[in-house]
């Protein structure tokens, strides 16, 4: 299982990382202009969105890749891929054509069930992390060797 969380962990993070970099690559107005396509968020939340999402989810990312506090970010990640499930559903459900945003403007996706399926699918797996965490090789394991962060479900890891 500890494996298995590893994978988990590094999978989703390098996941985050690399959509974060992608925003922060079209810049803070290319996201908010992405972020304000979905029509969900008041005007005045969408700039500073903008600016703060792509490092969110860098840091986010580094996190759970290096098995750093991997409970605490497999709990944001997978409340964070949830409101994205929940954001790209309201654009199919409202049959607005926009893009996801998901890996900034150079990978265009439209929204889809497909898309809210992998979403949710994620959500899963970083609850798994948060749940039974933090799995192999995480620096949790040499920091906090007997704290709430090591301590898990599991009955055996490296």
């Amino acid at each position: 299982m500890a494996y298995l969380i590893l994978a988990l962990r590094v999978g989703l993070g390098a996941l985050l990382v690399v959509a974060g970099v992608l925003k922060a690559h079209d810049g803070p107005i290319g996201t908010a202009i992405t972020i304000a396509g979905y029509r969900i968020l008041p005007q005045p939340a969408v700039a500073p969105l903008g600016i703060v999402l792509p490092y969110f989810e860098i840091m986010l990312g580094a996190y759970l890749f290096l098995g750093l506090f991997s409970r605490v970010a497999g709990w944001v990640a997978a409340a964070q891929f949830a409101a994205f499930a929940v954001a790209v559903g309201s654009l199919v459900v409202r049959k607005i054509p926009a893009d996801c945003g998901c890996f900034g403007s150079s990978l265009p996706v439209p929204p889809s069930w497909w898309h809210v399926a992998f979403d949710v699918l994620l959500a899963v797996a970083a609850a798994a992390i948060a749940l039974r965490g933090p799995g192999a090789f995480a620096l949790d394991r040499l920091l906090f060797p007997s704290s709430y962060f090591v301590r898990g479900r599991e009955t055996a890891s490296p």
